[in-house]
């Protein structure tokens, strides 16, 4: 209980001074107070020996240490590209994300170098001029810097910070690849493998499945994120259903319970090892959001207490993969809102199951008790956040929830099994997506159904 406390305590303290150096730039006096504040306190601790001055010192220290990680990171666009805003210019770089394939066009992510200093600039490619990952490319357009833009609901998006949390602070959006060249290294070709792996099964999805069907499929088994349309967008967003569409943290671990229930006849720590590496291909495969990336820690971690036969705390490893995630990249934080909601919708699971389960006890079925249960402690624990990002009040969102979430692992299996017979047996493909199209079908219509009710969500006014 105690090494619980000085995690959390730790934690908590790097996380606030994360989240303070990532939206402020601070003078070197609150650095100095921190330092000395925590100097005291720690003294004090060796004199008196009372553990809740040993607890503040630590907070303090860990404190610091998230300012001065976030102070190493690069929040600014370099002075050699800066000076090139606003200009048609011609960059060399490398393919360092996999490529965002859109509707109508393409979006690819290089780290380019200029004049000795490197940065990343998101280009907007034609369709028919996607580079791999890892290639070496050239690509020519305007330099613009990122923007903030208005919504729908009266808010506005910080376009800006969302792109630096992927350490972009450049924009071509208008952009042609002249030049290429073929990736090199170990690395880029095994990635570069799984995403193409990634596309042959999405386009045999497409082959089993008619739209939108086979958009949600390959958003809820691969990532993929084109076909879905806009029309069909807002409603999951108006019925509160909108993590449904994309790969989230709730996959990937449908994705682990599958594995491991697969290799039930294995001892725990084969099973275990074969687990990691397969939730660890997915989750890449997928892009590596920083949902998927904090479950699959999570995932982890518990395979790794399986094979070692420990306990697994699961609020212990959600504090872990926060503090390894922002370790690795700390603008998640105060820019990534997908990372943040991932977070609070998983300790909101944590807290609020245990509470509100027994409260249900005359619900007879267990797994409606639970779905119910987990629906309601994870929507009231992102509603806070959500209405001050979106502006959008989802009146229908927990009944869509609870209609809807229990059909997901089956239309992920399913839809699974119809883009595998597609790949191997394109003939029978059609008959092969006949159960995914029709839990599919099941989802979209609910969503549909729910979204048309009269004051199925209102907008709600900007606060602090």
């Amino acid at each position: 209980m105690q090494s619980m406390k000085v995690l959390a305590m730790v934690a908590g303290g790097f996380a606030l001074g994360v989240f303070v150096r990532s939206l402020y730039v601070l003078p070197w006096e609150v650095w100095a107070f921190v330092i000395v504040a925590a100097s005291i306190l720690l003294a004090a601790w060796f004199f008196v020996r009372r553990r809740v001055y040993l607890l503040a010192s630590v907070t303090l220290i860990a404190m610091l240490v998230g300012i001065i990680r976030v102070a190493l990171v690069p929040m600014v666009l370099p002075s050699a590209f800066a000076s090139e805003l606003g200009k048609e210019v011609t960059l060399t770089g490398t393919v360092v994300a996999a490529p965002d394939i859109r509707d109508t066009n393409a979006r690819i992510t290089i780290e380019a170098t200029e004049a000795r200093q490197r940065t990343r600039v998101l280009a907007v490619v034609s369709r028919a001029d996607i580079p791999a990952y890892g290639a070496q490319v050239t690509v020519r357009g305007k330099l613009e810097a990122p923007k903030p833009f208005a919504t729908e609901y009266g808010r506005t998006f910080r376009y800006d910070r969302y792109l630096a949390a992927s350490g972009i602070y450049a924009l071509m959006p208008r952009a042609s690849v002249t030049d290429v060249m073929p990736p090199s290294g170990i690395w880029p070709r095994v990635y570069g493998a799984l995403i193409a792996l990634k596309q042959t099964f999405l386009h045999a999805v497409g082959r089993a499945l008619p739209e939108p069907e086979a958009a949600l499929a390959g958003g809820i088994v691969a990532g993929g994120t084109q076909g879905l349309g806009a029309s069909i967008l807002d409603d999951f967003v108006r019925s509160g259903l909108v993590h449904v569409v994309v790969l989230s943290g709730y996959n990937v671990m449908i994705v682990a319970e599958v594995v491991l229930g697969a290799l039930v006849f294995l001892s725990a720590g084969w099973a275990a090892a074969i687990a990691s590496i397969v939730i660890a291909l997915f989750v890449l495969a997928a892009g590596a959001g920083a949902a998927s990336v904090r479950a699959g820690l999570m995932a982890g971690f518990a395979l790794l207490a399986r094979a070692t036969g420990r306990t697994y705390d699961v609020t212990r490893a959600l504090i872990i993969a926060v503090l390894l995630m922002l370790l690795w990249n700390p603008l998640l934080l105060a820019f990534s809102l997908g990372f943040d909601l991932s977070v609070i919708a998983t300790l909101g699971l944590i807290l609020g199951v245990p509470l509100i389960e027994p409260k249900l006890a005359f619900v007879k079925s267990a797994v409606l008790r639970e779905t119910i249960a987990s629906t309601t402690a994870a929507q009231v624990a992102v509603l806070p956040l959500l209405l001050y990002s979106n502006g959008l009040f989802s009146v229908v969102s927990l009944p869509a929830n609870v209609l809807v979430l229990p059909f997901v692992p089956p239309a992920m299996a399913a839809s699974a099994f119809a883009g595998a017979v597609a790949l191997v047996l394109p003939a029978l493909a059609p008959v092969a997506g006949l159960p995914a199209y029709a839990l599919l079908g099941y989802i979209i219509g609910a969503v549909h159904v729910s979204a048309a009710l009269p004051f199925a969500a209102f907008a709600v006014p900007a606060f602090s």
